[in-house]
Protein backbone atom coordinates (compact mmCIF):
# COMPACT_ATOMS: atom_id res chain seq x y z
CA UNK A 1 0.00 0.00 0.00
CA UNK A 2 2.81 2.43 0.86
CA UNK A 3 4.35 1.71 -2.55
CA UNK A 4 1.06 2.75 -4.23
CA UNK A 5 1.13 6.03 -2.30
CA UNK A 6 4.75 6.62 -3.34
CA UNK A 7 3.75 6.11 -6.97
CA UNK A 8 0.81 8.50 -6.58
CA UNK A 9 3.12 11.16 -5.20
CA UNK A 10 5.66 10.50 -7.94
CA UNK A 11 3.00 10.75 -10.67
CA UNK A 12 1.64 13.94 -9.10
CA UNK A 13 5.17 15.35 -9.09
CA UNK A 14 5.58 14.47 -12.76
CA UNK A 15 2.31 16.22 -13.63
CA UNK A 16 3.43 19.29 -11.70
CA UNK A 17 6.69 19.40 -13.63
CA UNK A 18 5.42 18.50 -17.09
CA UNK A 19 1.99 20.14 -17.21
CA UNK A 20 2.20 22.92 -14.64
CA UNK A 21 5.84 23.77 -15.38
CA UNK A 22 6.77 23.88 -11.72
CA UNK A 23 10.41 23.74 -10.59
CA UNK A 24 11.89 20.79 -8.74
CA UNK A 25 12.15 22.93 -5.60
CA UNK A 26 8.51 24.04 -5.79
CA UNK A 27 7.39 20.43 -6.25
CA UNK A 28 9.53 19.29 -3.32
CA UNK A 29 8.04 22.02 -1.14
CA UNK A 30 4.47 21.25 -2.18
CA UNK A 31 4.81 17.48 -1.71
CA UNK A 32 7.10 17.74 1.31
CA UNK A 33 9.78 15.47 -0.15
CA UNK A 34 13.50 16.08 -0.63
CA UNK A 35 14.39 18.11 -3.71
CA UNK A 36 17.04 15.51 -4.62
CA UNK A 37 14.32 12.86 -4.64
CA UNK A 38 12.27 14.95 -7.06
CA UNK A 39 15.34 15.51 -9.25
CA UNK A 40 16.04 11.76 -9.31
CA UNK A 41 12.42 11.07 -10.27
CA UNK A 42 12.75 13.64 -13.03
CA UNK A 43 15.90 12.07 -14.41
CA UNK A 44 14.53 8.52 -14.15
CA UNK A 45 11.27 9.53 -15.83
CA UNK A 46 12.79 11.80 -18.52
CA UNK A 47 10.60 14.68 -17.35
CA UNK A 48 12.45 17.35 -19.35
CA UNK A 49 11.74 15.54 -22.61
CA UNK A 50 8.14 14.91 -21.57
CA UNK A 51 7.68 18.59 -20.74
CA UNK A 52 9.07 19.61 -24.14
CA UNK A 53 6.82 17.11 -25.96
CA UNK A 54 3.80 18.19 -23.90
CA UNK A 55 4.37 21.87 -24.67
CA UNK A 56 4.91 21.22 -28.38
CA UNK A 57 1.73 19.12 -28.62
CA UNK A 58 -0.20 21.67 -26.61
CA UNK A 59 0.99 24.49 -28.88
CA UNK A 60 0.07 22.50 -32.01
CA UNK A 61 -3.37 21.65 -30.64
CA UNK A 62 -3.95 25.25 -29.65
CA UNK A 63 -3.09 26.38 -33.17
CA UNK A 64 -5.40 23.78 -34.73
CA UNK A 65 -8.25 24.82 -32.46
CA UNK A 66 -7.65 28.48 -33.26
CA UNK A 67 -7.70 27.73 -36.99
CA UNK A 68 -10.88 25.67 -36.62
CA UNK A 69 -12.53 28.33 -34.50
CA UNK A 70 -11.64 31.09 -36.96
CA UNK A 71 -12.89 29.06 -39.93
CA UNK A 72 -16.14 28.22 -38.13
CA UNK A 73 -16.72 31.85 -37.12
CA UNK A 74 -16.09 33.02 -40.68
CA UNK A 75 -18.44 30.37 -42.04
CA UNK A 76 -21.14 31.20 -39.47
CA UNK A 77 -20.87 34.93 -40.20
CA UNK A 78 -21.08 34.35 -43.93
CA UNK A 79 -23.99 31.92 -43.83
CA UNK A 80 -25.87 33.47 -40.87
CA UNK A 81 -26.73 29.87 -39.90
CA UNK A 82 -27.60 29.59 -36.18
CA UNK A 83 -26.30 26.02 -36.01
CA UNK A 84 -22.92 27.05 -37.36
CA UNK A 85 -22.81 30.00 -34.94
CA UNK A 86 -23.65 27.66 -32.07
CA UNK A 87 -20.91 25.22 -33.15
CA UNK A 88 -18.37 28.06 -33.33
CA UNK A 89 -19.35 29.23 -29.86
CA UNK A 90 -19.00 25.68 -28.51
CA UNK A 91 -15.43 25.51 -29.87
CA UNK A 92 -14.67 28.90 -28.30
CA UNK A 93 -16.13 27.79 -24.97
CA UNK A 94 -14.15 24.54 -25.07
CA UNK A 95 -10.96 26.48 -25.76
CA UNK A 96 -11.61 28.82 -22.82
CA UNK A 97 -12.43 25.95 -20.46
CA UNK A 98 -9.22 24.16 -21.43
CA UNK A 99 -7.18 27.27 -20.68
CA UNK A 100 -8.87 27.62 -17.29
CA UNK A 101 -8.26 23.95 -16.42
CA UNK A 102 -4.61 24.20 -17.36
CA UNK A 103 -4.14 27.27 -15.18
CA UNK A 104 -5.84 25.84 -12.07
CA UNK A 105 -4.91 22.14 -12.13
CA UNK A 106 -3.36 20.98 -8.83
CA UNK A 107 -3.05 17.44 -7.59
CA UNK A 108 -5.14 16.37 -4.64
CA UNK A 109 -2.98 14.52 -2.10
CA UNK A 110 -4.56 13.19 1.08
CA UNK A 111 -1.64 13.57 3.52
CA UNK A 112 -3.48 12.19 6.59
CA UNK A 113 -4.43 9.07 4.64
CA UNK A 114 -0.84 8.59 3.48
CA UNK A 115 0.38 9.13 7.04
CA UNK A 116 -1.98 6.53 8.48
CA UNK A 117 -1.11 4.00 5.77
CA UNK A 118 2.59 4.54 6.45
CA UNK A 119 2.03 4.06 10.19
CA UNK A 120 0.14 0.86 9.45
CA UNK A 121 3.05 -0.37 7.31
CA UNK A 122 5.57 0.48 10.06
CA UNK A 123 3.48 -1.35 12.67
CA UNK A 124 3.16 -4.46 10.48
CA UNK A 125 6.90 -4.46 9.80
CA UNK A 126 7.77 -4.02 13.47
CA UNK A 127 5.38 -6.82 14.39
CA UNK A 128 7.34 -9.16 12.14
CA UNK A 129 10.91 -8.07 12.85
CA UNK A 130 10.91 -6.56 16.37
CA UNK A 131 7.85 -7.06 18.58
CA UNK A 132 9.51 -5.11 21.42
CA UNK A 133 9.88 -2.08 19.15
CA UNK A 134 6.20 -2.40 18.26
CA UNK A 135 5.36 -1.97 21.96
CA UNK A 136 7.44 1.23 22.09
CA UNK A 137 5.74 2.42 18.91
CA UNK A 138 2.28 1.66 20.33
CA UNK A 139 3.16 3.42 23.60
CA UNK A 140 4.12 6.60 21.69
CA UNK A 141 1.42 6.39 19.00
CA UNK A 142 -0.70 9.27 20.32
CA UNK A 143 2.35 11.52 20.56
CA UNK A 144 3.33 10.69 16.97
CA UNK A 145 -0.17 11.51 15.72
CA UNK A 146 -0.29 14.77 17.69
CA UNK A 147 3.08 15.86 16.29
CA UNK A 148 1.82 15.13 12.78
CA UNK A 149 -1.33 17.19 13.39
CA UNK A 150 0.69 20.13 14.75
CA UNK A 151 3.06 20.07 11.79
CA UNK A 152 0.24 20.06 9.25
CA UNK A 153 -1.81 22.70 11.06
CA UNK A 154 1.17 25.04 10.71
CA UNK A 155 1.74 24.20 7.05
CA UNK A 156 -1.99 24.60 6.39
CA UNK A 157 -1.93 28.09 7.89
CA UNK A 158 1.03 29.08 5.71
CA UNK A 159 -0.70 27.91 2.53
CA UNK A 160 -4.03 29.55 3.33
Amino acid sequence: MAQEIDLQIRFAAEDMYVEQRMTYQAIADRLEVAVNTVKRWGQDGAWKEKRKDYLEKRRALKQKLANLRDAMIDQAAESQDPQQAFAALRILKMEMEQERKTETKTPDIDRPKIFMEDLEFIAETLKEIDPAALKVFAKNFETIVEQFKKKHEKSGEQRA
